[in-house]
């Protein structure tokens, strides 16, 4: 037996053992960590903790366990040679920069601007 009582209004009861494994076995199927009651009295919501109420059951049918696949082990990773390093072009024998040719100037003409018009008013 598990005593309930309501913070809101005061109102108690009591889950049997049978409720109480019928609440464990709704909430594993769930998967929920609390059960929900609410009051008859003012409908508040009281939360109890399933695994308070596991504690309380005596005879807490144990659950069948679904058998699990073996596991399977992975090969170890294979670690990839150790590679050596590229060897430097020695400073001489470095390929020169090469460059864009360079543009031919074109004369710019004189630009002749006339004074912006004013708004007379």
């Amino acid at each position: 037996m598990y005593e309930i009582r309501c913070p809101n209004c005061g109102w108690s009861s009591a889950l049997t053992d049978e409720q109480i494994g019928t609440v464990i076995a709704e909430a594993e199927r769930m998967h929920a960590t609390y059960h929900v009651e609410h009051c008859p009295r003012c409908q508040w919501v009281i939360r109890l903790p399933v695994e308070v109420l596991q504690a309380v059951l005596p005879a807490a049918p144990a659950a069948p366990e679904t058998p699990r696949k073996a596991a399977v082990k992975k090969p170890a990773a294979r670690k990839a040679p150790a590679r050596k390093p590229a060897a430097k072009k020695p400073a001489a024998q470095k390929a020169p920069i090469k460059r864009p040719a360079a543009k031919k100037s074109v004369a710019k003409k004189a630009a002749t601007r006339k004074p912006a018009a004013r708004n007379k008013r």
